[in-house]
């Protein structure tokens, strides 16, 4: 689990202003950075940390707690994103090489996980008219970026095009020694998924919607509930339309244990509900299976 959320003033001059906020992020690709004590950074983190807890970790808030100009099924809002339309997946096969923990081979596994989702996501992006660019991927047991405001750690988080993977993350996982690889590779389709709101402009606008709430506010927090959910099931289409049954129920098994651990911030979800948008998406092949702006509240606790 990342500590990237900090208090931050919810401030909304007038209906205009916030407006011309939220469509700015719709426009802009948002440059996802981690934060400081200045608060000038915001990162989005990948899967959540693992923890053996089932139960929900936290309430969501009411919809009263969401201005009405921002919630996230608002029409100018992120709901609409082309990212969320009826855009199926065509079913493919990724074949990748054998695993074994040592640094070469690993990397290797997941280069070539790298191309099956470039080569998944690239054609879905061109029927959205969405510009694609693959993202950077580094792989280090203590992975940082200065430009993202990020010391060295052992986790792993998305930043502004590249993918932050470390090792411990899937290596932490509660389904058995057998399942690394699977939950590397979900792991890793989580942060493509990261890499796909970005491009769509779905960050841009829930950091900016984040930013005027307060990161920290029972609403900043469920709206980051639902771009990480979103990732999740994401992640869910990629595996679901890449692997095979018995792939996908290990990949299952991992994300169900990970999400919100016990005395941690609210903002990746429930293990049940982490779990839940990822087997929804390994169900289907159709984007709008991840829209999660305008699902209920208590699917995104």
């Amino acid at each position: 689990m990342i500590e990237r959320h900090r208090r931050g003033p919810l401030v909304i001059a007038s209906v205009a202003v916030v407006a011309g906020l939220v469509l700015a992020g719709l426009l802009l690709l948002a440059r996802m950075v981690g934060d400081s004590e200045e608060g000038s950074q915001y990162v989005m983190s990948g899967a959540a940390s693992s923890t053996t807890n089932p139960a929900a970790s936290t309430v969501a808030p009411s919809p009263s707690t969401v201005p009405t100009s921002l919630r996230p099924n608002s029409v100018v809002g992120i709901g609409t994103n082309p990212l969320t339309s009826p855009v199926s997946l065509r079913k493919q096969a990724c074949v990748l090489p054998p695993w074994a923990e040592d640094d070469p081979t690993v990397r290797t596994f997941l280069d070539v996980a790298m191309g099956c989702l470039n080569s998944t996501w690239q054609p879905v992006l061109a029927r959205l008219s969405i510009p694609f660019t693959a993202p950077e991927l580094k792989v280090s047991a203590s992975v940082a970026s200065l430009g993202c405001g990020r010391p060295p750690e052992e986790n792993s988080f998305y930043c502004d095009g590249t993918i932050y993977l470390a090792p411990s993350s899937y290596q932490g996982t509660n389904a058995g020694r057998d399942a690394i690889p699977t939950a590397a590779i979900s792991m890793l389709a989580h942060e493509y998924g990261h890499h796909l709101q970005q491009l769509s402009g779905t960050l841009g606008a829930a950091t900016e919607m984040i930013t005027l709430m307060g990161r920290e506010t029972p609403a900043g927090l469920e709206i980051s509930r639902r771009t990480e959910l979103q990732a999740q099931c994401l992640s869910g289409i990629f595996v679901g339309t890449n692997f095979d049954i018995a792939s996908i129920q290990v990949a299952q098994r991992d994300n169900y244990t990970r999400g919100d651990a016990p005395g941690r911030p609210a903002d990746h979800g429930s293990p049940r509900n982490f779990g839940e948008w990822f087997t929804k998406g390994a169900g289907r092949t159709s984007l709008d299976t991840c829209n999660t702006w305008s699902a209920a509240s208590e699917t995104v606790g």
